[in-house]
């Protein structure tokens, strides 16, 4: 259940208009990647400011693991696009939950209100989630 969860998140991410936005960037800027690795409980490792998507990845992807927190779900992103991690941990009728979502944006604040009503969205959540992080691929 909890893979199936981050795997739905992931590709709502991948498919994100802001996503679609960054394509559109100023040819004269350098192209940079970030990368957010997460597990459900919202560990996370970041990686900005890299050469390329896979560079990015591996590097948060590796950081993430060395939590020892379960599985880390890692997704690379370019240009001048920002992403937030949102975390709910508690419980709703009568089961114990653990829900990471992210969301990304042109900006900063756009990924963490976006994160955050992701997050807030699910019912289980009764509107207790709590931001975790943004990162930016640029490293604003």
């Amino acid at each position: 259940m909890t893979r199936l969860l981050f795997a739905a998140l992931l590709s709502a991410l991948v498919t994100s208009s802001a996503f679609a936005q960054s394509s559109s960037k100023d040819p004269g800027k350098p192209n940079f990647w970030g990368a957010i690795a997460f597990t459900a409980d919202g560990s996370y490792a970041t990686s900005w400011k890299k050469a390329s998507k896979g560079e990015a990845e591996g590097d948060a992807a590796v950081r993430c693991a060395k939590f020892g927190r379960g599985g880390c779900e890692t997704t690379g992103f370019d240009g001048e696009t920002c992403v937030g991690l949102a975390t709910f941990i508690g419980s709703h009728s009568g089961r114990r939950w653990r829900l990471s979502y992210t969301a990304g944006s042109p900006t900063s604040s756009g990924a963490q209100q976006r994160a955050m009503a992701r997050c807030n969205e699910d019912r289980r959540t009764r509107n207790r989630c709590q931001l975790r992080t943004v990162v930016c691929a640029d490293g604003r």
